[in-house]
C-alpha cells in the first residue's frame, strides 16, 4: 500500500545510507507507484519508485 501524501518515509536513492523524507505527491498508487519526496536533511525534491521505498517507518528525531 502506498503511503499517503505528507507521510514520512525512508528510502534509498543509490547512495549507501538510508534517506528520510516526506511524501509530497503519489502517482500511480499501487505496486508501481512513483513518489515525489522532500528530503528532510537537504530539503531537495527526489522522485523515487515503489522499489526504493523502505517498508519500515523512519526513526523520529
Amino acid at each position: 500500500m502506498a503511503p499517503p501524501e505528507n507521510d514520512d518515509v525512508a528510502y534509498r536513492d543509490g547512495r549507501e545510507e538510508l534517506r528520510r523524507g516526506r511524501v509530497e505527491e503519489v502517482r500511480d498508487p499501487g505496486p508501481h507507484a512513483v513518489y515525489r519526496i522532500r528530503n528532510e536533511r537537504t530539503n531537495e525534491i527526489q522522485v523515487i519508485t515503489q522499489g526504493q521505498r523502505e517498508a519500515e517507518a523512519p526513526e523520529a528525531g
